[in-house]
């Protein structure tokens, strides 16, 4: 599969077989997030890895109970209490594995790198036939002290993508998208954008 290719094809995917992600599937995948641009070539990221259903599935009650208890009626989110409020929802989704993603500094664009990382990691488990999602229920949950403290994730690490892996029940299905918004400032004649 070639790079374009896996850009056009990869989306979301939120429904997983039960066969577990390999390790050496998660560090391939790991590896080529290591491989992103970033500012100074610092590579400010590091990875956390989380394994396993059961524990997902107890971190994901943890994490919607702190949505729940600390979100502004006001918030774009507050549309998802029902679903976070609900047992039976798992942020998750049932994913084997979840990689997060933390900056390991607050330095200007080191979250910005980590973005960059996760593309990559996202775009190489598609190539290899894995599925992925980024989930951002996860984030403020994964930022409390006392949750670092229990993953061992440095005080100073800031997770910034929270991403879940594992075998698709299915291809993921396209979803439509917009046409990009361009605007050409000097160079070329205005017949030449088209």
């Amino acid at each position: 599969m070639d790079i374009i290719e896996a850009i056009y094809q990869r989306r979301a995917v939120r429904d997983f077989t039960e066969e577990p992600v390999s390790k050496d599937a998660i560090r391939l995948v790991i590896a080529a997030a290591g491989q992103a641009p970033s500012a100074m070539n610092l590579q400010p990221w590091s990875f956390l890895v989380l394994e396993g259903r059961a524990e997902l599935e107890r971190y994901s009650g943890s994490a919607k109970a702190h949505l729940l208890e600390t979100m502004a009626p006001e918030s774009p989110l507050a549309r998802y209490r029902g679903h976070l409020a609900d047992p039976d929802f798992q942020i998750f989704y049932g994913a084997p594995a979840l990689i997060v993603i933390c900056a390991t500094s607050a330095e200007a664009g080191d979250a910005e790198d980590c973005c960059l990382a996760a593309q990559n990691l996202m775009l190489a488990a598609h190539a290899t036939g894995l599925g992925t999602c980024w989930i951002g229920f996860a984030r403020p949950w994964l930022d409390l002290p006392q949750s670092k403290n229990e993953l061992g994730v440095a005080a100073h690490h800031m997770p910034v993508a929270p991403i879940i892996i594992g075998h698709p029940k299915a291809p993921p299905v396209p979803v439509p998208r917009r046409q990009p918004d361009i605007r050409w400032i000097g160079g070329a004649e205005e017949f030449d954008r088209q």
